[in-house]
């Protein structure tokens, strides 16, 4: 017993546990370890005595005891479901028992965990609201002070915690506030580097408790925990390629839901709509799902149909902010805020707070916090917050479809898509393309081609990366037209010196990463 009791108290100190991986969900690890055993019912008094010696893990105390037959049976020992390895087939195993309305043995089950892990499960089970409903209103369930202290927590409620030992009311209050954890470990700290408004500023030394070690740990810990309950995807690893200036990392594309689009597609004149739902066509989908990361290429992070982090989904997180919207929430909860501009990041595993660039480098390898924004995306309410968010950052002043009238009346839609698509990617906006007159679709690239990612070796090739994103533009319109004017050369070396002479921006697009084929632009003939 000395040595299960020292190991729990370990266990708490350090403020996490080992992770088990599972099939649907990653493992918080808030659990307790206990082999099978039938013990007698948990009077309040022997759970006290066991938390007193086991410190917050009630589990590791095993009561041998033989039925009393003499009691009623409501009094009667059950078999504890002992603690499965992570929250969701935890929640599983206890959700099985309702079959047989066992409520009894669920109540003690769960009072046999960690207070974090009653918590935990607890989430899990709220997935399924008819089985929550039914075990938090069991008698036995409301008779013990921690199991409704955890439901205080999973429900949005300061905990109750009269009663508790103070390492359970800790780790109950510090889980309660992990929504609030940009005013206690940053960015709205006073005194905090990180700070961009002293006057905004929360004083944590207000309250001793969230000065505790145990209590930041703990805070911590939750945060870390949310982000390892997320959904499973398969993220695909790209490895990095120098060449073409890919530093590698992660991609994902998940399924996309027919019929899903912004609320403000839909407008009276015909050809306006036309062009909006083109341009969602080619940006809201054909840059991906709503459902797609990517974390391998120079933008660190990107979202959805190619909002980079970098970039517009500052914007689309902005318009989120403005809309109060629901899909912020569980960001938030996983450690992850853009305030003012910044981005900012908890970085459990060293427990400071990242913001900028060191926060973008953390979200572009935690693969929690990427699942956790693919988990909103999976929820039909939240993806369409999203959709919704995006258009309208597409539509600013900066964005893809901020289409001028004239643009709209008088360009062919393919053209209008293919300009759009470059002002996606970055470089010229709209008004710098405002005209009557539609620029040759040559000219556009060339112009754009001053803002995208060049060879090292020479300046005048595009890599074969930015080649190829122009090549797949507006259902590969660059292709088509270069093939329908017999404009493809195909060269078997180094291309000669005297091609881009005469031709200011003229640019060569790599076709192959293995020989030396390009598709060469030089002027409007």
């Amino acid at each position: 017993m000395t040595r299960q009791v020292k190991t729990a108290r370990d266990d708490v100190a350090r403020g996490s546990q080992r992770p088990t991986t599972l099939t649907s969900r990653r493992n918080a690890g808030a659990g307790s370890r206990a082999g099978p055993f039938t013990s007698a019912p948990l009077d309040q008094g022997g759970l006290l005595a066991t938390q007193r010696l086991a410190g917050n893990r009630a589990a590791v105390w095993q009561v041998q005891q033989a039925p009393n037959t003499s009691e009623p049976m409501s009094r009667q020992p059950v078999p504890l479901v002992p603690w499965t390895g992570d929250p969701v087939s935890m929640a599983n195993a206890l959700r099985n028992l309702l079959l047989n309305q066992e409520l009894d043995r669920i109540a003690d089950s769960l009072g046999m965990l960690w207070i974090r892990g009653i918590v935990d499960t607890l989430r899990m089970l709220k997935l399924d609201a008819g089985a929550y409903a039914a075990i938090v209103a069991s008698a036995r369930f409301k008779g013990n002070n921690r199991l409704m202290a955890a439901r205080d927590v999973v429900e949005g409620r300061p905990p109750a915690t009269a009663g508790l030992f103070n390492d359970q009311a800790v780790e109950l209050r510090a889980m309660s506030d992990v929504p609030n954890w940009p005013n206690i470990i940053g960015p709205y700290v006073r005194h905090s580097p990180q700070l961009p408004n002293s006057d905004l500023a929360s004083d944590p030394s207000d309250d001793p408790v969230l000065t505790s070690p145990a209590y930041r740990a703990a805070l911590f810990d939750a945060i870390r925990r949310n982000r390892m309950m997320t959904g499973q995807y398969l993220l695909n690893t790209v490895k990095p390629r120098p060449a073409d200036r890919v530093p590698g990392g992660y991609k994902y594309v998940g399924p996309s839901h027919k019929g899903d689009s912004p609320s403000e597609l839909n407008v009276p004149d015909p050809k306006q709509e036309e062009v909006n739902k083109a341009l969602w066509k080619e940006l809201g989908v054909g840059e991906g799902t709503q459902a797609s990361i990517n974390t391998w290429d120079t933008a660190k992070f990107s979202f959805g149909p190619g909002f980079a982090a970098v970039g517009m989904l500052r914007q689309v997180m902005d318009n989120l902010t403005k809309a109060g919207s629901e899909v912020l929430v569980p960001l938030r909860n996983a450690g992850l805020i853009f305030e003012r501009g910044t981005w900012f990041v908890v970085d459990t595993e060293a427990q400071v707070v990242r913001s900028g660039n060191q926060a973008l480098e953390l979200l572009s390898k935690d693969v929690g916090l990427i699942q956790t924004f693919l988990d909103t995306a999976g929820d039909a309410n939240m993806r369409k917050q999203w959709m919704d968010a995006e258009w309208k950052a597409m539509q600013g002043a900066s964005g893809a479809a901020a289409v001028p009238p004239e643009v709209v009346e008088k360009w062919p839609v393919e053209l209008i898509v293919f300009v759009a698509h470059c002002v996606h990617w970055g470089g010229l906006t709209w008004k710098d393309w405002k005209s009557t007159t539609p620029p040759s679709l040559f000219h556009v690239v060339r112009t754009q081609a001053r803002h995208v990612d060049r060879r090292a070796d020479d300046p005048r090739i595009l890599t074969h990366l930015s080649a190829a994103t122009f090549l797949g533009f507006s259902n590969r319109l660059l292709e088509r037209t270069l093939k329908a004017q017999g404009r493809r050369m195909g060269i078997e070396a180094n291309l000669p010196d005297g091609w881009s002479t005469g031709f200011a921006g003229a640019v060569a697009l790599p076709t192959k990463t293995s020989t030396p084929v390009f598709h060469v632009i030089e002027a409007d003939e």
